[in-house]
């Protein structure tokens, strides 16, 4: 390390922390946007696609959690292709493969072709986050970092906020697949612009992996740690809900509820993303200022678990109580973000883009479980009720009820696994 006109620096021409850095994390913060807005926009074509592709709530689930699957089982290998390759050409070749997958969910005719296109959708989504918290811990002192990743978590939701009321709109006039075709453009001009701006280190040099270790050997070192499996545990259990709730059925759900057109339930829903983008950021200063993981990722789950049980069975709200709630239930889950510091801080740091994937992939993972398991059970006990003149299927307020168990239950085991997260007091694994 060096000192630069009063800035950190290392070892190259580009200061740690100075405009570059920022630029430079705000494009990778960019493709999690993108990626996000893909995650979240289901949830505004739940019955056209149904009506669509002649499907039930269980199969919608499915090709939701498409994403999720593919995003889910790529964070290890994507970690590990991290560790030798860097981001710059993780999320370029990511970028491209989102755009191929949008432009062919877009203009599928069979439910198949749109499984794959948001398999592909997921499958480039899985380098976005991972990538740009590798630019941060390569171009920012380490002390940033908790904030740094609330930051770009927060940012990406605004990407689920547009993929839910603005976009709600736009389907209710043109349709869900012209969207999609559009956002497939989207996904090739970010990839050109990371070619163009994106380095991986500020001395221009690429990431090189440790000496004498390989991907085998990497993959063990993360895997072996106690306490990274339960920061997955608690990461899997404490966002299932939240994905499940407010990237997919919260809209008909609200839709049924209160009676209210397509645009305002997305706007409703999209409530928790905008949560989430304040909490993230908030969570992770807290945390970097307490100097302290555990004692976030407690209250996170616990206030998660009151909400969740107060808005589904603890009182009938009207809309804008509900809208609050649903606010609340992002703004205290928004402090989970700190799992991915937590999970770097117990493990050296030649394998934190494995732990960091491996933690990140189980996140997601309780999306890909709970987001069709709930359509499963609305599927169960669906009433036999459709929208007039058409296939998709309506389900009751009870039906929902039901299904909606598996909210507050998930948030219930998140909150026991937070008891046995290991404190690190802020400090990266090689100063403990």
């Amino acid at each position: 390390m060096a000192m630069e006109s009063g800035t950190i620096t290392n070892g190259g021409s580009h200061p740690l922390g100075g405009l570059r850095a920022w630029l430079i994390m705000f494009v990778g913060a960019n493709c999690f946007f993108f990626a996000f807005f893909q995650r979240a926009s289901p949830s505004v074509m739940v019955e056209p696609i149904m009506e669509s592709f002649n499907v039930g709530g269980a199969l919608l689930g499915n090709l939701s959690a498409f994403y999720f699957y593919a995003y889910a089982a790529l964070q290890i290998p994507v970690g590990l292709m991290l560790d030798r390759w860097g981001p710059r050409w993780l999320l370029t070749g990511g970028m491209l493969l989102v755009g191929a997958g949008a432009g062919l969910l877009g203009s599928a005719t069979v439910i198949e072709m749109a499984y794959l296109g948001r398999l592909l959708v997921g499958a480039g989504s899985a380098v976005a986050f991972i990538s740009t918290l590798t630019l941060c811990a390569q171009w920012f002192v380490p002390g940033r970092f908790g904030m740094l990743s609330g930051m770009t978590m927060g940012y990406a939701m605004f990407g689920g906020f547009l993929g839910q009321g603005p976009l709600g709109g736009v389907v209710e006039q043109v349709g869900w697949r012209s969207p999609m075709i559009g956002s497939a453009v989207w996904g090739l001009a970010l990839a050109v612009i990371i070619w163009l701006v994106v380095r991986d280190r500020p001395d221009g040099q690429p990431i090189r992996p440790e000496q004498g270790i390989n991907i085998s050997q990497s993959l063990k070192l993360a895997l072996k740690q106690r306490q990274n499996w339960i920061l997955g545990c608690y990461g899997f259990a404490i966002s299932a809900p939240f994905l499940a709730y407010g990237v997919l059925w919260a809209v008909p759900h609200l839709m049924a509820q209160y009676g209210i057109d397509r645009q305002l339930a997305g706007f409703s829903a999209s409530l928790m993303m905008i949560g989430f983008a304040f909490g993230g950021p908030l969570g992770g200063l807290v945390s970097d200022v307490m100097g302290s993981r555990k004692k976030p990722l407690m209250f996170s789950s616990a206030i998660s678990l009151c909400l969740w049980l107060t808005m589904l069975y603890g009182l009938e709200p009207s809309l804008l109580m509900q809208q609050v709630m649903i606010f609340l239930i992002g703004l205290a889950g928004g402090a989970s973000i700190v799992t991915l510091a937590a999970a770097r801080e117990n493990s050296p740091s030649h394998v934190s883009g494995a732990v960091t994937g491996f933690v990140n992939g189980a996140f997601v993972a309780g999306g890909a479980v709970l987001q069709p398991l709930v359509g499963y059970l609305l599927d169960l006990n669906w009433q036999g009720g459709t929208v007039a003149g058409g296939t998709a299927r309506v389900y009751s307020l009870d039906t929902y009820d039901l299904a909606f168990l598996t909210f507050p239950a998930a948030a219930a085991l998140s909150m026991l696994f937070s008891f046995f997260v290991r404190e690190t007091g802020c400090k990266p694994y090689e100063q403990q």
